[in-house]
């Protein structure tokens, strides 16, 4: 990884670096060294030292988002052209007293690219020794009842293990719900590499400390055993292990990554950029995607304005961001702090996504008076999605009827209720007043999609006698066949919507 400290002396002259960290200097008070194509890329800034603040506007393209740390003294004073800038890069404000210390954390938090994986619920064995049925719902959860007192016994393990290297710590953050007055354990053995027997590390989490993601840190590279062991009384459903990279403290996937649970355990994660803090603010939902982590960065980082990416690692490739009443108020709760700490009003808003994405769009878009919608391959009636499967798309996509044969949404009444009586609900309030209101709805659909063919006239029905503007252009081919035109549209209709709304707010 490549660091850019700019400051009065270098601290590279007395510090030990740590290895495969390179290290370039820039003296804080001289006019030279202030040229971005001589610094090149950089992972990390540090910003020690007092600095004109035009001299790090001349940089501040190779300074990314929470990337930067700025000494607590210099970032109190009173500039504005230097505390508007600090904004822009999301700068990360601290103490320096000990250089050594934040030196060697560097490369456990700024590393360049990230990872996420998770370990599949299917990949499991129940233990023989277990002797209540267990069953699969789907790829979601494992199911079995546990009745026995005294001493955990183990319930299950994951037949495949976790690739861990000891330069890089590895999060794990199990999945499961329990009811009644079980207690369940993750157990966790490091299989030291070059060996079959030898067992480096061995470690029991309880519940208490499971409340958080857990971190393996341990000098020895191996293989991660995981199993999940069991007391008490009462039913349990295990599902995947998500492991992921970690950031120590500054971030999820990304620098500044932030993520938001709820009490079953499941996580959605959303990643915020400042962008040149003008409106509009551009949210995405990152399409269907069984590596765990962000997209669309370098496509929204391109518009020039602050952006908000979101991204569901739940099931196989996600969720379609669906989920409890409380995750999904937490996320509409990010999505308007971010609004209100902008000074934007929702009519600032663009909401966008692609395929699953697109539905996170439209559904969370409409909960707002956003400016715009842009959705690309647009996904609404989940049930219909799932009918299609049988004979339109056998085989592919069975992520869906996760979705639906495991529904665990609720209706007005607070009664359980199914897919179809969700998306009739949700196309009432769409024809309802206010609707999507002044809402733009921008949308790029494949006219053979084999997932939801219909999801463009839906939406259109739903608006019928209404005032919403609504822009569409149809593609040939099948949900996947011409992805890069759909790409092309959508990009394209993003800038153009941009550039009306600035010259519409700028009185043009």
């Amino acid at each position: 990884m490549r660091v850019l400290q700019i400051g009065r002396d270098d601290w590279s002259a007395a510090a030990r670096i740590p290895s495969g960290v390179s290290w370039e200097f820039v003296d804080a008070g001289s006019e030279a060294g202030f040229d971005p194509a001589l610094i090149g890329r950089v992972d990390v800034t540090i910003l020690d030292a007092p600095c004109e603040p035009r001299h790090l506007q001349a940089v501040a393209k190779v300074i990314t988002p929470h990337t930067l740390l700025v000494e607590r003294n210099v970032a109190s004073g009173s500039d504005e052209v230097l505390a508007r800038l600090l904004s822009q890069k999301a700068a990360v404000v601290q103490d320096m007293d000990d250089r050594q210390a934040l030196i060697d954390l560097l490369p456990n938090r700024y590393f360049a690219k990230p990872f996420g994986q998770k370990l599949e619920i299917r990949r499991t064995k129940v233990s023989p020794l277990h002797p209540s049925p267990a069953w699969y719902e789907g790829n979601a959860y494992l199911v079995t009842d546990v009745d026995h007192e005294g001493d955990f016994r183990q319930l299950m393990m994951w037949k495949e293990n976790i690739l861990y290297e000891n330069h890089r710590a590895l999060e794990l953050w199990p999945e499961y719900v329990k009811d009644g007055e079980c207690e369940v354990q993750l157990v966790v053995q490091l299989i030291q590499s070059g060996t079959s027997d030898v067992i480096a590390f061995h470690r029991t989490y309880s519940e208490e400390e499971l409340a958080e993601p857990i971190i393996i840190s341990d000098p020895s590279s191996g293989y991660l055993s995981c199993s999940i062991f069991a007391k008490g009384r009462g039913r349990v459903k295990v599902g995947p292990i998500h492991y992921r990279h970690s950031r120590d403290g500054a971030g999820h996937f990304l620098p500044g990554g932030r993520r938001i649970v709820d009490s079953r355990r499941e996580e959605l994660f959303t990643y915020f950029h400042p962008g040149d803090l003008t409106p509009p603010l551009n949210i995405y939902f990152s399409g269907y995607r069984p590596a765990e982590g962000f997209e669309g960065y370098f496509m929204m980082a391109g518009l020039g304005h602050p952006f908000l990416l979101i991204t569901d690692p739940r099931l196989e490739g996600g969720r379609f961001y669906l989920a409890s009443d409380e995750l999904e108020g937490r996320l509409h709760d990010v999505i308007r702090e971010h609004i209100d700490a902008l000074g934007f009003e929702e009519e600032d808003v663009i909401f966008s996504g692609l395929s699953m994405g697109s539905f996170g769009a439209l559904y969370y878009g409409s909960q707002f008076r956003a400016h715009a919608i842009i959705a690309g391959k647009p996904i609404i009636d989940l049930g219909y999605l799932a009918e299609r499967g049988r004979l339109v798309r056998p085989q592919e996509f069975l992520t869906i009827l996760d979705i639906v044969n495991f529904w665990n949404k609720t209706n007005a009444q607070g009664e359980p209720s199914t897919a179809d009586e969700f998306t009739g609900a949700l196309l009432d309030r769409w024809r309802g007043d206010p609707g999507f209101g002044e809402t733009k709805i921008l949308m790029s659909y494949m006219k053979q999609d084999d997932y939801d063919d219909a999801a463009y006239f839906t939406l259109l029905d739903s608006q019928s006698g209404k005032a919403t503007e609504v822009i569409a252009r149809g593609y040939q081919g099948r949900h996947n066949d011409d992805s890069p035109s759909i790409v092309s549209w959508f990009a394209g209709q993003f800038r153009r919507v941009i550039d009306e709304y600035t010259e519409a707010r700028n009185g043009g």
